[in-house]
């Protein structure tokens, strides 16, 4: 999964289906999603006249806090380079909530909590430094 969403330009054509949210698509494949969201599962595997290949998102995240969920569909894991704070988590799990993603190991709130935990351990430990250089 983590391969799909890495290498998105080269396979494009394994997305096949589009998450429009704040005049952006996301696209992904159905068959991640089945996997990993109980809503998407039930959109799909349900007999409807409906064979639509899109749907707006109406969850109301933050363009980061839907960017954190996305790549954790794909990879089950929390990119480096983000910075987490408390309003977010909150935000987060409302979206974890809303897409009915399934939590597996590892939980994304679990790694989100450790992440915020760990910036701010950093965070103190350099506020440290700096006052012992004083």
């Amino acid at each position: 999964m983590k391969r799909i969403y890495l290498n998105e330009n080269e396979n494009e054509n394994e997305k096949d289906f589009i998450i429009e949210r704040k005049e952006k698509q996301y696209k992904f494949p159905k068959l991640i999603l089945i996997m990993r969201s109980e809503l998407y599962r039930g959109m799909f595997l349900s007999v409807t006249e409906d064979k639509s290949n899109k749907v707006t998102d109406y969850s109301e995240l933050s363009d980061k806090s839907f960017q954190i969920i996305e790549y954790w569909i794909y990879s089950n894991q929390i990119k480096d380079d983000i910075q987490i704070t408390k309003r977010m988590i909150k935000s987060i799990k409302r979206g974890i909530d809303y897409f009915q993603l399934n939590q597996t190991n590892p939980n994304l709130s679990d790694l989100l909590i450790k992440k915020l935990n760990n910036q701010n351990y950093q965070e103190f430990q350099i506020k440290l430094q700096n006052q012992n250089q004083n």
